[in-house]
């Protein structure tokens, strides 16, 4: 087959900033014994991406290095197999390139492409010794000055509050994307600036470094790139564009507005009717008004695309859906397209955002384009849910390099064998170092983001970096207000670098929500989950989403009745939800936990027989994760409780994920049981007052505190002694004060 039009451009990625013990790689395993972090230097495209494009000839795409640092032996390097256990396969295109630097210093790569030869600088800092503490943030903002017919940027740079180095060891480095004219010599660092107008000295806050660039420095529109580094650590990159012609400066790493005001809910798409076989989109248009009720504004519905698992009658985990067969399509169960489309505007019309699930980690057994590589497969034993295994591969498909794959066999696969998220034969790992295949997902992409408001990203970790880079520019092109979700475990503040607006925190704030309902650890832990994500390094102005539950975590519910020591679970399971909606982040809520699902739904039958040993089994792991929603039965006092929090939530900026978060004075509280922090603007200041206690909590506050509580409109006083307001909260309380006076920081 011939290569695709050459004519379309295929310039790599922006610059990268990296430690000399850290790697560019994209290894073949997509498992926690193997790192959870992939990455590649790669051609973007440039041209509309097709669905299905001819391979590649294998010398499309040349890479060398042609800058180094002069100690350094480092070489371009193509599948280096960071792992010593498994060679992996050498599919022998070459479309992308791996690194390992061996010096700290500037790399600069080329890439010749078909449409010409390109550039891309890695800058490479020295490895960070041990216990350095956190990295530092970084912040961009700018303007164009007339008057000097210049860009004045500042970087705001902060260490982190762990961080042993000092505050004078403090710099930003720059990089232009590679291909433009401007040189650093252009660019002018003038010393850091402070607070005041004197001279800075060691006692001033500083809050910035302030740079110029002239505008007859650009030509045209220029991407610019930086970095914090504190002399041991480098944080996160931050980006900022300069459009000379326009005057103007944008910040293309920043989330939209609206998911600051957003109550985000998912639904397990096929436990969403209540019963097997009966949800579809006209089911879900016919909720749209429920949501809207409820005071959900973004929608995420778990994969609506066809897979295998929801097309028999039991699968494992349930009809999950997350091993795709066809990346174009709607699954027959649910409904065409065009439903889909009509539900997406139901939703809109009662300013609701959906959220469409993309998986591009892994696809699906079923997917035609990996069974198009299979040249002989085994006896079929009769077991639905055992594949047969595979005797010959077709290495002449022209999908064939579309998946990962090792060098050797394995006992289900001949050589070379695919290679499966976690193992698991039914989702074979897709290949990012294959440019077609690169294409294949970037279409699907484009095919999906005009239809909805954001993607929730399956796996990110198991993505190369410079995918999602490429991904989100294309998105954000088409628009302005597209919102990209990350599922990483651990969280990873490295896919805020101009790849993700928002991220889950399930080891963090989720693990915590549920030790301290269960009452296996103190309240505080919830807010010390949110302060640790400062210490990370993620900057201010990305987003965590503050989620008690998912449809691949145990429910909050069912794990503190079985398992806790609490009486009133669910008072703990809302007070947990109060913690989610009253500190920073974006509130999560899945479906059914307004409902007491995890009580009163319908729990999924294992497709496992009872004799099998099965520990692994999502469904046998907790009923109600995914469990059938309950629509007839429900605890109201229950409901009213998730929708009012939802519109205190909705009324108060205060509470709004950009709020500062501060220590709130108070005395006379079971820490185990009771949670007291202070949230602050410049208009106003809160304190928070969290009960997962059985009964009624007494808490003394500061004197200047109204005892008036905002979230149930009553006086919660209570025979207050003369130096404090005591006030008597039974699952939530937030009092206005005049001021919090604890410790402040943005989170």
């Amino acid at each position: 087959m011939s290569s695709p039009e050459p004519s379309r451009g295929h310039r790599p990625g922006p610059p990268r900033f990296i430690h000399a013990d850290e790697l560019i790689v994209d290894p073949i395993f997509v498992d926690s014994q193997h790192g959870l972090d992939r990455d590649n230097l790669a051609p973007s495209i440039d041209g509309p991406p097709e669905r299905d494009p001819d391979p590649y000839d294998p010398e499309a795409f040349s890479w060398s290095l042609i800058e180094r640092p002069d100690d350094s032996d480092a070489i371009v390097e193509f599948a280096p197999s960071p792992y010593d256990d498994v060679e992996q396969y050498d599919h022998g295109d070459h479309h992308t390139a791996e690194f390992r630097p061996d010096v700290p210093g500037t790399y600069v790569f080329e890439l010749d492409a078909p449409d010409g030869t390109h550039r891309q600088t890695v800058r490479v800092f020295p490895a960070a010794p041990d216990d350095t503490g956190g990295p530092p943030r970084l912040e961009l903002d700018g303007r164009y000055e007339a008057e000097t017919d210049e860009f004045v940027l500042v970087a705001d740079a902060e260490l982190s509050p762990t961080s042993n180095a000092f505050r004078d060891g403090l710099t930003v480095e720059w990089l232009p994307e590679d291909g433009t004219e401007l040189s650093l010599s252009d660019v002018t660092i003038e010393s850091p600036i402070t607070e005041s107008t004197t001279p800075p000295s060691e006692d001033d806050e500083v809050v910035g470094q302030q740079v110029r660039i002239p505008a007859d420095a650009l030509d045209g529109s220029t991407r610019l790139f930086a970095a914090p580094y504190d002399g041991h650590v480098v944080g996160n990159v931050d980006e900022i564009v300069l459009d000379p012609d326009a005057g103007t400066v944008e910040l293309p790493n920043r989330p939209p507005e609206w998911l600051d005001d957003a109550v985000v809910y998912e639904i397990f798409t096929r436990s969403f009717a209540g019963e097997p076989g009966e949800t579809d989109f006209e089911f879900l248009a016919e909720q749209v008004s429920y949501l809207d009720e409820l005071g959900i504004d973004m929608v995420w519905l778990t994969p609506i695309v066809p897979a295998w698992s929801a097309q028999v009658d039991r699968a494992p985990g349930g009809p999950h859906a997350y091993s795709t067969e066809d990346y174009f399509d709607t699954a027959d169960d649910l409904g065409t397209i065009e439903e889909y489309e009509r539900f997406v505007e139901t939703c809109h019309d009662h300013d609701i955002r959906v959220c469409f699930d993309l998986v591009i980690n892994h696809a699906g057994w079923t997917n035609p384009r990996f069974q198009d590589t299979i040249a002989e497969l085994g006896e079929d034993i009769g077991d639905e849910y055992v594949l047969p295994h595979v005797e010959a591969w077709d290495s002449d498909s022209p999908y064939f390099d579309w998946f990962d794959r090792r060098a050797d066999g394995t006992d289900t696969d001949a050589p070379p064998a695919a290679m499966y998220f976690f193992g698991t034969r039914l989702q074979p790992n897709l290949n990012y170092g294959n440019v077609a295949l690169r294409e294949h997902i970037m279409a699907a992409a484009e095919f999906w983001a005009p239809k909805v408001d954001a993607f929730r990203c399956d796996i990110a970790w198991g993505v190369p970096h410079s995918f999602w880079k490429e991904l989100r520019r294309r998105v954000r092109s088409m628009d302005s207000e597209f919102m990209l979700l990350d599922e990483t475990i651990p969280r990873m503040p490295s896919f805020t670098e101009s790849e993700f607006d928002a991220h889950f925190d399930t080891t963090g704030f989720m693990d915590a929500a549920h030790a301290v309902a269960r009452g296996d650890r103190p309240a505080a832990d919830i807010v010390r989950a949110i302060e640790k994500r400062f210490i990370d390094g993620f900057p201010t102005f990305t987003r965590l989403l503050n989620t008690t539950e998912n449809h691949d975590e145990r429910r909050l519910y069912y794990e503190a009745k079985t398992e806790g020591r609490r009486e009133n679970v669910p008072k703990a399971q809302r007070a947990a939800m109060a913690a989610a909606v009253t500190l920073p982040g974006i509130p999560f809520v899945l479906y059914g936990q307004e409902r007491l699902i995890g009580e009163y739904g319908t729990p999924r039958e294992s497709a496992f027989d009872e004799e099998d040993d099965r520990s692994d089994d999502d469904i046998r792991n907790d009923p109600y994760k995914r469990a059938f929603m309950n629509w007839d039965e429900y605890p109201d006092e229950h409901f009213r409780f998730y929708r009012d929090l939802f519109d205190i939530y909705h009324e108060l900026d205060v509470l709004g994920p950009g709020a500062d978060l501060a220590q709130a004075p108070h005395s006379n509280v079971d820490p185990d049981d009771v949670l007291v922090f202070g949230r602050e603007t410049d208009e106003q200041s809160v304190v928070v007052v969290i009960n997962f206690g059985d009964g009624p909590a007494t808490v003394d506050l500061r004197n200047a505190v109204d005892p008036c509580n905002l979230f149930t409109g009553e006086n919660c006083e209570t025979g207050s002694p003369d130096h404090a307001t005591r006030v008597e909260v039974e699952t939530l309380g937030v009092f206005e004060t005049p001021s919090v006076l604890g410790p402040s920081h943005r989170p």
